[in-house]
């Protein structure tokens, strides 16, 4: 008997359209009593890795300094039979300089700026 679960889950193709369709994140980081900080970010999905940039000096970034563990929810649907969200947690990487770190803020920029 499938669980009721496997009967929703989205397929790869749903979950690619999905972030393709979302312009924003919410994203979750750890503070320092482990109590949960949520913020809302713009972002991008690039060579198969959600991104987002912020202030190197922000809460989020203090918190996966200390605590790289990471929870992102991408969701959508104004009534309730559309709701539909994808949720990943793992662990941050900080890009902070370099070449790469340009790369990176070009596909952003492209995402949301398309005539750049």
């Amino acid at each position: 008997m499938a669980k009721s679960r496997d009967k929703i889950r989205m397929s790869a193709a749903e979950i690619a359209a999905l972030f393709a369709e979302c312009k924003s994140l919410q994203v979750a980081t750890l503070g320092p009593a482990g109590e949960p900080h949520l913020t809302t970010l713009w972002y991008t999905v690039h060579d198969g890795k959600v991104m987002f940039e912020t202030y190197g000096k922000s809460q989020k970034v203090v918190n996966l300094r200390r605590d790289p563990r990471i929870a992102v929810l991408c969701e959508a649907g104004k009534e309730y039979t559309e709701l539909r969200g994808v949720s990943i947690q793992g662990r941050a990487e900080l890009v902070e300089q370099g070449e790469r770190l340009h790369e990176l803020m070009r596909a952003l920029a492209a995402q949301h700026n398309p005539t750049l």
